[in-house]
């Protein structure tokens, strides 16, 4: 389902067939991100959401669809959050980390761009998460056990960050081994979600605030 998603939004089916027709006056950076986070929330979210709730009738508790065990470890999500915070505004700084984000290629950066850049952001590893921690983790994690349920999961997440360079198919490891830990201990895929969701979205916002190329706007009046 996730190469799907990438077949498709390399191809930009989506950007062509609505989002150039719902969104007329937006640029074209705009037009593509928007595309891409769509398909991605439509593949990885959407159509396996139908499937295995409606159509297989899945337990939600058996694909992690539930709040299980999150606010016993609240302190940990706290602890997690924190330290996101400080290894992004870090890893930020980097020139490489900067050429890849945000992914919302503008020079010009006002108040709208960081509203769409941060909610496509949320909406696209609501259905990232829900697939990777939820559905293919809690069903391997039953089928096989917890050990090759973590192989095949940070196998599978390594494949899907390698076209982005090594660098981060590597990096992303680290990050799986915590994200399906975070699961398991929980039960849900909620407190992944939160995580991945907090790195996307402070990278981009560092790497804005840290980017000497940029330029930062407080309201779409300010030149």
């Amino acid at each position: 389902m996730f190469f799907l998603f990438i077949y498709t939004a390399k191809k930009k089916i989506l950007l062509y067939l609505l989002i150039k027709h719902l969104f007329p006056n937006s640029s074209a950076a705009s037009l593509e991100f928007i595309s891409y986070k769509l398909t991605g929330i439509l593949f990885t979210g959407i159509i396996p959401f139908i499937f295995f709730v409606f159509i297989f009738k899945t337990e939600p508790s058996m694909i992690g669809l539930v709040i299980g065990r999150t606010f016993h470890f609240w302190y940990l999500l706290i602890i997690l959050m924190l330290v996101t915070a400080i290894l992004s505004f870090n890893l930020s700084r980097g020139r490489n980390v900067q050429e890849r984000s945000p992914e919302l290629k503008k020079t010009d950066w006002f108040p709208r761009h960081i509203l769409l850049s941060v909610s496509s952001w949320v909406v696209y590893i609501l259905g990232y998460e829900f697939l990777f921690r939820g559905v293919l983790w809690f069903l391997c994690s039953e089928a096989f056990g917890f050990w090759p349920a973590l192989i095949i999961n940070l196998f599978l997440y390594f494949l899907v960050h390698l076209p982005q360079g090594k660098f981060m198919a590597m990096g992303a490891l680290p990050v799986g081994i915590v994200l399906c830990l975070l699961s398991q201990l929980t039960g849900s895929f909620i407190p992944a979600f939160l995580i991945h969701s907090l790195i996307a979205v402070l990278t981009d916002l560092f790497s804005l605030y840290h980017n000497p190329e940029v330029h930062l706007h407080l309201s779409d009046t300010d030149k």
